[in-house]
């Protein structure tokens, strides 16, 4: 398996069919003399921004933690969750019941979705 290109930037999608967002950054573990095995997949704004160029995300960061009322601590999910690898990662999770996963969504519902006309408080 090819993990920058079947997993990296890949949709992931819990056990009810709902996208969670997209898999940011593969964690290697190293183990010496042997090969690296992979660990977990990260989900979050600061792990796409240090993909992108590492002082970017010291900045993200330093902006996130003055202004985001929200934490932006990558999430970690480890590969053992996955229950099919394809066009999306279909994962053994229930996003509603994960609050880890869905902080960032629920936030901007409340006060930014919810105040637009049309919007519907959560």
């Amino acid at each position: 398996m090819d993990l920058v290109r079947d997993i990296l930037d890949a949709q992931l999608v819990d056990q009810n069919g709902r996208n969670i967002g997209r898999v940011d950054g593969i964690v290697l573990e190293l183990r010496g003399r042997r090969p690296p095995r992979f660990a977990a997949m990260e989900i979050g704004a600061l792990t796409l921004a240090r993909r992108i160029h590492p002082r970017l995300a010291r900045w993200l960061r330093a902006i996130a933690l003055k202004v985001s009322p929200v934490p932006m601590k990558p999430i970690r999910v480890p590969p053992q969750t996955c229950r099919d690898i394809g066009v999306d990662i279909e994962l053994e999770v229930d996003a509603e019941l994960e609050a880890k996963l869905r902080r960032v969504e629920r936030w901007l519902s409340r006060h930014v979705i919810s105040r637009l006309p049309g919007g519907r408080p959560t």
